[in-house]
């Protein structure tokens, strides 16, 4: 692997936690925090990026778990 690669790799690695933390922190603050430990096994499984920036948008706009849960439930698919 070439070292542009290695620091590519570890960059996106780096904002996709960053990503998952941010949710989670929403989820705590706007919802419960035993409401984002309940979320955090599906949101640890996901690996695009894009997809993780889309879930936080539906963190901060969730009114309830149920909603988060549905817009979840429709990038599963």
């Amino acid at each position: 692997m070439h070292e542009s690669d290695l620091y590519e790799s570890l960059g996106a690695q780096a904002a996709r936690e960053r990503a998952l933390q941010y949710i989670l922190q929403v989820l705590e603050i706007r919802l419960h925090p035993e409401i984002a430990i309940r979320f955090k096994p599906s949101l640890e499984r996901i690996d695009d990026l894009q997809h993780l920036t889309e879930l936080h948008r539906a963190a901060i706009l969730a009114d309830s778990p149920d909603d988060f849960q549905k817009v979840l439930d429709e990038h599963s698919n």
